[in-house]
């Protein structure tokens, strides 16, 4: 089980392995633009498109678009194989055991997060080798969460020491040399600096750098006045206060935080290499377009003689240093050497702005998946507040649907956000089932769109026995239209949840047999109830830790309840227990009320549009089955 720590911990985590999959995408289309557009960009631009990585990286949510490239991936495959991964391995472990200790004389039903899930002895039950592997995977996972702490943890401290053990032993002396001083405080007036920027010699240093981001200074090698001319050592002076005036040394820790964050992509570190380089070349741009011609050759004299005189500057955080590697000083003497590169269009700057930014829209944001409602012309609506009773839970204002009888409403718990739909005539909420049972599921909206419905919620769970998570088979006991589409639990008794031809509400362990005796219309197996004939039946907080959540339910009067509740996004909501979902159902009368399936597959579609937020980057999952409303 789950506490709200461990829940948020795990948000985080998923956020963390999420948001590396994106920028991981960025990087390889930025590099490929910067490639192909290497002779037409100026270095300053091109060290600015890195902020876009930076940015896309620290957002804690996204949103989901037509444009994003996880509308286009394989669906059948890459989506559904990394979803079903993370709903799995985030199911709650005290829920297998205590289905071990029952002995599994039931099928139990997968709320496809943090819940139970298995295959029934009668039909597709996997190997005892494939069991044993089932009941590692939230271990596994969780052993790859603590794993990645732990690196974020050692990273923090090699950081933090290397930082610390470089500044208490650069044995630092200050400048007395009355030409450096006023040299370096005419260029501070020049660049109009009004920091105290302190000069300091060591004999720690190999290359000039500028230290610090509280109480920055310039550390100088031992006889650097020796070595280089007036002239190159205001060079030196200038490339280092252009550092310390753009904040560079503040991009560098920020960068370093990402990729300690990041710890486990190497594409991150690499692109956070090449951004250095860039930072470099960037400021050595900026002091050639400060000097003539003849002083520009003279700076890249400069740079080889730093090459040839001292050693490559350590790479820490805190240090922004004009020296660097050979390979480094090559490309910024390419750079210098180079009139085209200094002299970019700015139609070519523009061009690679918008480019770059169409690929971290589409990189960045997720599936598609509009929250907004898109209502049709002459539909009447109009917003009212909340739900009229006892209602402990915060309730915004939503939509009213006069028209459809639906009335949508936002609702907040103490960590989650979600929405609860009203519908008034009970029989028209159906069952819908994916046209190609045993082979794919289908979206939800694709699921209402296919019944001509004007909204929808997922329904029942099911069973992966190929490993692909797309919805193929319902688990347990299916009833389409009064006819039972799928069994897979032969004649054991499983929980129900469905409708009769009156539109009441139906729940309760049955057999496929009794479900025909007693002419249910529509129905779909899962578990556990929340509230039965007006009593919660839910104790503590379920066992079945937090997590995104769907439900639905049914007033004395025959109104129908749908709730989702969103999850796995720290910056918006963590997810519900089992006991929040129930609270919900309470504080809006149901007299009976069932948990569906949830993590990745929670949605409410209205009027074609998704509801809620989805967590799941390729937005729509494929699911067997959903709760339509029709007109």
């Amino acid at each position: 089980m789950l506490t709200h720590l461990q829940a948020h911990y795990l948000s985080v985590f998923n956020w963390v392995l999420m948001t590396s999959l994106k920028a991981s995408i960025f990087v390889f289309l930025l590099l490929g633009v910067k490639f192909v557009l290497r002779h037409k960009l100026g270095a300053r631009f091109q060290y600015t498109l890195w902020s876009v990585l930076i940015i896309g990286l620290v957002l804690p949510w996204t949103p989901n678009t037509p444009v994003s490239v996880y509308n286009y991936l394989d669906t059948s495959h890459i989506q559904q194989m990394i979803v079903a991964i993370i709903d799995r391995t985030t199911q709650s472990s005290s829920a297998i055991v205590e289905a071990k200790q029952s002995g599994l004389d039931q099928t139990a039903f997968g709320d496809s997060n943090s819940s139970k899930e298995f295959v029934s002895h009668e039909t597709q039950r996997p190997s005892d080798e494939n069991v044993n592997l089932w009941t590692s995977f939230p271990f596994i996972y969780k052993l790859m969460s603590y794993i990645w702490f732990l690196g974020v943890l050692i990273f923090t401290g090699l950081t933090v020491i290397v930082n610390k053990r470089f500044s208490k032993n650069i044995g630092q002396a200050l400048v007395t040399d009355q030409s450096l001083l006023t040299e370096f405080n005419n260029l501070k007036v020049e660049l109009k600096i009004k920091s105290q920027i302190p000069l300091y010699k060591s004999r720690q240093v190999n290359s000039p750098s500028l230290l610090g981001i509280i109480h920055p200074r310039l550390l100088l090698p031992i006889g650097i006045e020796q070595t280089f001319s007036s002239d190159q050592v205001n060079h030196i002076f200038l490339h280092e206060l252009i550092h310390f005036k753009r904040k560079d040394i503040w991009i560098n820790w920020l960068s370093q935080v990402l990729i300690i964050s990041h710890w486990f992509n190497p594409l991150i570190w690499y692109a956070f290499y090449r951004m250095r380089e860039d930072q470099e070349i960037s400021c050595d741009a900026l002091v050639t377009s400060r000097i003539n011609a003849e002083q520009s050759k003279d700076y890249a004299y400069t740079l080889v003689k730093l090459a040839e005189t001292y050693s490559t500057a350590p790479r820490i955080a805190g240090l922004a240093s004009l020296c660097g590697s050979n390979s480094q000083i090559k490309k910024r003497l390419i750079m210098l050497g180079n009139k085209k590169h200094k002299q970019a269009s700015a139609k070519w700057s523009l061009l690679s702005f918008v480019v770059i930014g169409l690929i971290a829209f589409a990189t960045f944001t997720s599936a598609q998946a509009d929250a907004n409602p898109a209502l049709e012309e002459g539909q009447n609506v109009n917003v009212s507040q909340g739900n009229s009773g006892e209602q402990t839970l915060g309730s915004t204002k939503g939509i009213v649907d006069t028209d459809s009888g639906i009335t949508v409403e936002d609702i907040t718990g103490p960590n989650f956000k979600g929405k609860v739909m009203l519908i008034k005539d009970p029989t028209r909420v159906k069952l819908a089932v994916t046209k190609e049972i045993g082979v794919t599921g289908e979206r939800v909206s694709e699921l209402v769109k296919d019944m001509g419905g004007i909204a929808g919620i997922n329904a029942g769970g099911f069973y992966d026995p190929n490993g692909k998570g797309n919805g193929a088979f319902p688990d347990g006991l299916t009833v389409h239209d009064g006819k039972l589409v799928h069994n897979n639990v032969g004649e054991k008794e499983v929980n129900i949840v469905g409708f009769d031809d009156q539109g009441k509400m139906v729940l309760g362990k049955m057999t496929a047999h009794q479900l025909e005796a007693q002419n249910i219309r529509d129905a779909v197996s899962f578990a556990p109830n929340l509230i039965v004939e007006g009593k919660s039946v839910i104790s503590g907080d379920g066992g079945w830790g937090i997590a995104p959540r769907s439900g639905i339910g049914q007033r004395a009067d025959g109104t129908v309840i749908f709730v989702v509740i969103d999850g796995r996004q720290p910056a918006w909501s963590i997810g519900a227990t089992l006991s929040d979902l129930m609270q919900v159902f309470e504080d809006y009368q149901a007299v009976n009320a069932v948990n569906l399936d949830g993590g990745s597959s929670s949605e409410m579609v209205y009027q074609g549009k998704v509801m809620n937020k989805l967590w799941n980057i390729f937005g729509e999952r494929y699911v067997p089955t959903a709760f339509v409303v029709t007109p």
